[in-house]
């Protein structure tokens, strides 16, 4: 799923409705500071469903008789992947609302346009 894809488009709308009343009130740091979170725990959900993911695949070649637990890997790599994707959709509502993304590394953000 793409940026160009209309329905991601919508669900960034709509999330943007749904959070303007809760976000509103914040000034720009309060928001920087909510996004930087944001964008820490995306990255780190991202983690969580390439592990999940790659645990899957390589259970897949080595439990191939074992159906129960390729399931419960494959359900935890699709639930990895939607808090995943959930969270990308807040970023992107949150980043649209800041007005760009900040860029964030090791030791700390930077409020750089």
């Amino acid at each position: 799923m793409t940026m160009r894809d209309p329905s991601l488009k919508v669900q960034i709308s709509d999330l943007s409705e749904k959070l303007d009343p809760l976000i509103a009130p914040l000034d720009n740091d309060q928001l920087l500071t909510l996004v930087i979170e944001a964008i820490r725990e995306y990255r780190r959900l991202l983690q969580c469903a390439e592990d999940a993911h790659q645990q899957w695949e390589q259970a897949k070649s080595v439990l191939a008789s074992e159906h129960c637990r390729l399931k419960e890997l494959e359900r935890t790599y699709l639930n990895a992947l939607k808090s995943h994707q959930a969270q990308m959709n807040l970023v992107a509502a949150l980043t649209d609302r800041l007005g760009y993304i900040p860029t964030i590394d090791q030791e700390g953000p930077s409020d750089e346009e």
